[in-house]
């Protein structure tokens, strides 16, 4: 079967952006195999499925590039309980997260990917500890993902938390042999549709034997890799105390920095531990939201300008990634004393092509012929997206999840004119409410 989207504003990017008019892009399988004017359809393709997206802008959907989905289940509650910016730092002062059953877990990851896919997300990376347990009903949302297993070895004690740094290395082993199970069941499941990363936790919640280990894997199986770094001040004294460095330093000095890494917030850096991520080319995901949540934000500008390349993630709680991008925008200019950058279409990228990239994912984030079939479709006949001047700027600055009418990933409708059409929404929405009611009294 052969889709054509006609009559939408289709929005591509090609070493720049630009908007096409009177065009329908043609999508067979899982891939764009052409966009051409709207009057060729009939001619080319006489036997495609027409989607009529009159008054609709079609745009690459959103790579989330940094999230833990269950963590839906402290909404309302960790936005407000930050660890402390400034010394001393005697650890975390909000309530630990309630424990639930697997099956309860399930519903919580679920309801965080129907949010992800509302607000037209198209792909993101999963970390957690544990994700074998939840691998098969995430995938059933149809969304694209990286699932990466997340390890630390650290006997007692948080990030960001003080104290001394003890190992256990059966914590570790018991870790590295999670990643390779996950990495057999699933790596490049329904054609690459869900593919494997690794995680270490962050530089204060893994000796110099796990990242090494963990580097070691991640050689071995060829795949992205990921890390909290400089989350938190207290983690940036943590490293000073018990390793007598910085914590890019010290990922460093363990082998653990790659072209291949996503770092995840960078909030708390001095310029040479930038300069460094920079050298080896790593990735920053730019949480912006929840950064607002707690405080602090990176040196956005400064990270890209010595090489680092950005992407975006929603991390706790929120998984809404248009209100990412746009926390991002403002929070970078805020930062940098500049209304005018970064710009609309910069951080767009950042959230969408980049964030492909840095995934691993090649052909994709982008609408543009032989790219894959990931995108949404916005309603534009809204009074916040008019009038229609640059419908990229308005995207950025004004976009609201409910102008996501449909998400289409690998050529596969998620999401149709609102509807979930892979998971049972109304269902996980009661579950959640339920367990969250139960298990916070």
């Amino acid at each position: 079967m052969i889709t054509a989207i006609k009559n939408g504003k289709i929005v591509t990017y090609n070493n720049g952006f630009s908007i096409l008019e009177n065009q329908s892009i043609i999508i067979e399988k899982n891939i764009i195999i052409n966009i051409i004017k709207n009057s060729e359809i009939v001619k080319k393709y006489p036997d495609a499925k027409i989607i009529d997206a009159t008054n609709k802008a079609i745009f690459s959907g959103f790579a989330n590039c940094h999230t833990h989905f269950r963590l839906t289940l402290a909404r309302g509650i960790f936005e407000n309980e930050s660890p402390s910016n400034t010394p001393p730092f005697p650890g975390f002062s909000r309530r630990p997260l309630p424990e639930i059953s697997k099956e309860e877990h399930q519903i919580m990851v679920l309801l965080g990917a129907i949010e992800s896919i509302k607000a037209g997300t198209t792909v993101a990376m999963e970390v957690a500890e544990g994700i074998m347990d939840y691998a098969d009903e995430l995938q059933k949302s149809g969304l694209r993902l990286v699932l990466a297993e997340q390890i630390s070895d650290r006997i007692s004690g948080s990030y960001g938390e003080p104290g001394k740094i003890e190992s256990d290395p059966q914590k570790n082993e018991n870790g590295l042999d999670r990643m390779s199970n996950l990495y057999s069941k699933w790596h490049n499941f329904d054609q690459s549709r869900i593919t494997v990363g690794i995680a270490a936790w962050a530089p204060d919640m893994n000796s110099p034997n796990s990242l090494r280990t963990i580097r070691s894997l991640q050689d071995k199986l060829d795949v992205v890799s990921t890390v909290h770094l400089n989350q938190l001040w207290g983690e940036v004294q943590n490293i000073k105390d018990n390793y007598g460095t910085t914590p890019t330093k010290y990922l460093e000095q363990n082998n653990f920095l790659n072209d291949k890494l996503v770092a995840a917030h960078c909030r708390c850096m001095t310029t040479e531990e930038e300069e460094i991520l920079g050298k080896y080319k790593s990735t920053v995901s730019f949480n912006a939201a929840i950064a607002a949540r707690r405080g602090l934000s990176p040196n956005i500008k400064d990270l890209e300008e010595f090489g680092c390349k950005i992407s975006m993630g929603s991390d706790n709680m929120d998984e809404n990634m248009i209100v990412v991008m746009r926390t991002g925008m403002f929070m970078e200019r805020i930062r940098m004393t500049d209304g005018r950058n970064p710009s609309p279409n910069e951080v767009y990228k950042w959230a969408t092509h980049n964030g492909y990239k840095s995934l691993g994912i090649s052909n994709a984030g982008t609408l543009t012929k032989g790219s894959k079939a990931d995108l949404i479709i916005v309603n534009l006949l809204q009074p916040h997206l008019t009038p229609q001047t640059d419908i990229l700027s308005n995207w950025v600055h004004m976009g609201q999840n409910h102008d996501v009418e449909s998400v289409m990933v690998d050529g596969k409708w998620i999401m149709k004119e609102h509807k979930i059409l892979n998971l049972d929404e109304e269902y996980i929405i009661t579950k959640a409410n339920e367990i969250a009611a139960r298990v916070w009294k």
